[in-house]
């Protein structure tokens, strides 16, 4: 099975926009990998700051395998963990 690693900011801006919301919602992807068809463990972590030391505007920001997504919000992160499991699979 693949691993996708997804780290979340937490730092104290990125909370306050979202980052919370942010890690519920990647884990209850995880829980619907089976009913999604879904081949990859999706493995959530936390990381005070990711980046730059004050993200401002730019946060949250959310990192896949290495990516780096700014103003991350549902939509973007599950559309890019989606597929990314789906290039895995093929």
């Amino acid at each position: 099975m693949k691993k996708l690693t997804v780290t979340v900011c937490v730092c104290t801006e990125c909370v306050m926009n979202g980052a919370i919301d942010l890690i519920e919602s990647i884990e209850s992807l995880n829980k619907l990998k089976v009913q999604l068809r879904l081949q990859t463990q999706i493995e959530v972590n936390t990381s005070k700051c990711i980046g730059e030391p004050r993200h401002g505007d730019h946060s949250p920001v959310v990192e896949i395998n290495g990516e780096k997504i700014e103003n991350a919000n549902a939509e973007t992160v599950m559309a890019k963990i989606i597929a990314l499991t789906a290039k895995e699979v093929k």
